[in-house]
């Protein structure tokens, strides 16, 4: 576990210096943002990271993203559709 937390912190520090670093007429291209890791067991990083945030995210909003839609958004929606109808 300790391993891990290390190496999510190294890559905390590595996102945001590079975000820092990077000016507006210097930005990445997608194809370069999407460049494999070249560090060694950085793709067991990437995994552990994108399954702590996947369950942070779900811990935060799935209790409101199972909450009823409330009656007056619902009204509001119908009266939208019904007026571009016509």
């Amino acid at each position: 576990m300790m391993q891990s937390a290390a190496a999510l912190r190294r890559a905390a520090v590595s996102l945001s210096s590079a975000a820092g670093a990077m000016g507006k007429t210097e930005q990445k291209s997608s194809a370069e943002a999407a460049d494999p890791p070249t560090e060694p067991g950085a793709e067991g990083v990437d995994r552990a990271f994108d399954l702590w945030l996947r369950r942070g995210l779900h811990q935060l909003y799935d209790t409101v993203a199972k909450e009823p839609i409330p009656e007056d958004l619902l009204r509001l929606i119908e009266e939208d559709r019904i007026s571009r109808k016509k």
